[in-house]
């Protein structure tokens, strides 16, 4: 019998990956979350880190990835490895894709997903959701989901089509299915961090789609596909960001200043780059010691 976890979390770490905001990250994850949970690492570092981190974190489960490089769609496939592995090993409520520059900051954020996947059975996907032209967020960040939109519109519908024929005549089958089902060209669950359910992940291995590697050459990234492929096997998707929900998301630094995300109520953020003239080690430092400050305990590292 699969062990059952309330909440699986996967992490893909690659080359540019510091074993020190890793540590965090997951330090971060383990001292907030309440729920039973795994941690499942996607390591394509092709360094010794995965040592490292079992030294830190003995009961976490190590996939090595060495040959395929793990950006954009080719980042869909080695998730869909991850994703595949947790499902043949584990039964779970909810499962999190965490990047290394995101980090936990509120208690038991995996309560409200949970939460959401169990009263709307039809939602397979969760997050920050990306849609219309130039969507805001929480903090009144202007989004632009212009790239898949184009990216998918050109290689699909246009006679670009036949310059790559073999990815975009795949991914214009999975457009249509998605279309039918009320997909909007283009929209997605942001992959800063983002969550699916187990029966998601159970229609996606049954259709062939962990992973499809027809569509491992496709110029839209993991969030785009993992979207899409939600929409064609007929789920929604679920909302985490808005208002004092969460998630607080952006692309490359924060959305708003830690004390702005600390009043929002936020728990889960990204991208600890920077914000305004805070680099990345001032961010996790914030954070950090806020954590030391909470319960006055040392944290892992």
């Amino acid at each position: 019998m699969k062990q059952h976890f309330e909440i699986v979390a996967v992490m893909a770490i690659g080359p540019n990956s510091k074993l020190e905001y890793i540590l965090d990250t997951l330090n971060s994850f383990l001292y907030y979350t309440t729920s039973t949970h795994k941690i499942i690492i996607l390591d394509n570092t092709r360094k010794n880190v995965s040592s490292e981190i079992k030294k830190a974190i003995p009961d976490i489960d190590i996939l090595t990835i060495d040959k395929v490089s793990g950006t954009l769609a080719k980042l869909y496939v080695n998730l869909s490895i991850a994703f595949k592995y947790a499902i043949d090993n584990y039964t779970f409520d909810a499962l999190m894709k965490i990047d290394d520059d995101a980090l936990v900051i509120g208690e038991s954020p995996e309560k409200e997903v949970i939460q959401l996947f169990k009263e709307n059975p039809k939602v397979g996907i969760a997050g920050m959701h990306v849609y219309g032209q130039y969507p805001l967020d929480f903090a009144g960040n202007k989004w632009d989901n212009n790239y898949a939109r184009t990216t998918i519109l050109v290689g699909t519908c246009t006679w670009k089509l036949l310059k790559r024929p073999f990815v975009n005549l795949a991914l214009r089958k999975l457009v249509l299915k998605a279309f039918y089902n009320g997909y909007e060209i283009g929209e997605y669950i942001f992959g800063g961090t983002y969550f699916f359910s187990e029966d998601f992940i159970e229609k996606l291995d049954k259709a062939g789609y962990l992973p499809l590697y027809k569509i491992r050459n496709a110029i839209l990234a993991d969030d785009h596909i993992f979207s899409l492929l939600a929409k064609v096997v007929g789920l929604e998707f679920g909302d985490l960001a808005t208002g004092d929900l969460p998630l607080g998301l952006w692309w490359k630094e924060l959305p708003a200043s830690p004390e702005m995300l600390l009043q929002r109520k936020k728990k889960i953020i990204h991208s600890t780059r920077k914000w305004e003239n805070m680099n990345e080690d001032d961010i996790r430092d914030y954070f950090k010691k806020l954590r030391q400050k909470k319960e006055n305990l040392t944290p892992i590292i």
